[in-house]
């Protein structure tokens, strides 16, 4: 039997409201031009969470994303990207981005080993099989093109390209769940930057096709997510043939339908609710969050609540955790730095 999450400290002190975005940026962080790096959780421990990429070291919160501490002070920086990924051993592996070059810890970031690789820049949007911890996939930062590993980082190689749209850099790309090991490691929905369109591959990139109603559809400079609900998807994305906006699948990525207008470039959830941001990788910049949220299950009626003023820019990444009894969200709202969220 699993022992009981630890309680989040600053809902146990009612020091974090519910539905307030709270700024919780460490005081001793070297605020990096385009902030710390995104923010990831470690699946098999959800009160461990940790940020890197931005050129002050890698940090760890241990209490759901309310204090962090530096763990490691030789991550330098990368362009980010979702360059930061956790797989839930004991202790944690994490990968870091480096160019030409992934860093590897076995041992909760301690210490990180280079694992060098022949592509043309780094990688740029590691994501983790949620079945197999030796699994990875990752688009490479302004460049096109997709690699995988299957061997935990230590060796890559570029997947196909049949049906593969020319003309897209920065790929993000996702594993879409779909309930079994075998089918999920080889299905995958991507989306590029500066063209190229929405993707999905049901045999490890073999070969690809459009999804219907995405055509054209692409991510923001710097930021990408998704979030899925069983066969609902949610994608956020710019210019594609029906325009900016958020986009629900119903059939597993298949097709796609616009439920919302306006320039969003991130999408996360709950079992509640599906939420939408906007950013774009941007030092300094004053471009507004465009926080959004619309109720499931259906999802696609979204509105928008009000933002600190500070808040001033939406997540490079949203953390999506739990102590067992409330969700929370923690995101790096790029130079505007470390945020928090409890869903009421």
């Amino acid at each position: 039997m699993s022992e009981p999450l630890p309680a989040d400290p600053c809902v146990a002190n009612n020091s974090c409201p519910a539905g307030e975005w709270i700024n919780v940026t460490p005081p001793d962080l070297m605020n990096p031009e385009f902030g710390p790096g995104p923010v990831v959780k470690n699946p098999g421990k959800p009160s461990d969470l940790y940020m890197g990429g931005g050129g002050d070291g890698l940090w760890k919160s241990g209490d759901y994303g309310n204090t962090w501490i530096k763990i490691n002070d030789s991550i330098g920086y990368v362009p980010m990207g979702l360059v930061v990924a956790v797989a839930p051993t004991d202790p944690a592996t994490i990968w870091v981005s480096g160019y030409k070059m992934v860093q590897k810890s076995t041992d909760d970031g301690v210490s990180f080993q280079a694992l060098a690789f022949d592509f043309p820049d780094s990688l740029y949007s590691i994501q983790v099989d949620p079945y197999d911890s030796q699994h990875l996939i990752s688009g490479l930062h302004e460049v096109d093109g997709i690699v995988e590993s299957i061997n935990g980082g230590e060796s890559w190689h570029y997947v196909g390209t049949t049906g593969f749209p020319a003309g897209g850099i920065s790929w993000y790309v996702f594993f879409l769940d779909t309930g079994d090991p075998m089918t999920t490691k080889q299905t995958w929905f991507a989306i590029a930057q500066n063209g190229g369109s929405a993707v999905k591959t049901i045999d490890g990139g073999a070969s690809w096709m459009v999804p219907t109603g995405v055509n054209g559809l692409q991510h923001a400079h710097g930021n990408a997510q998704i979030f899925q609900q069983g066969d609902n998807v949610w994608v956020a994305g710019v210019t594609g043939e029906n325009g900016d906006g958020m986009y629900k699948s119903t059939d597993g990525g298949q097709s796609f339908m616009k439920v919302m207008d306006g320039a969003l470039s991130i999408a996360w959830g709950s079992e509640k609710n599906v939420y939408a941001m906007w950013g774009w990788a941007c030092a300094g910049c004053d471009l507004g969050s465009s926080f959004s949220v619309a109720p499931l299950p259906a999802g696609d009626t979204f509105s928008k609540p009000t933002v600190p003023t500070a808040l001033n820019i939406g997540a490079n990444h949203i953390a999506v955790t739990s102590d067992g009894t409330h969700t929370l969200f923690v995101g790096t709202m790029w130079s505007a730095g470390v945020w928090r969220y409890v869903e009421p």
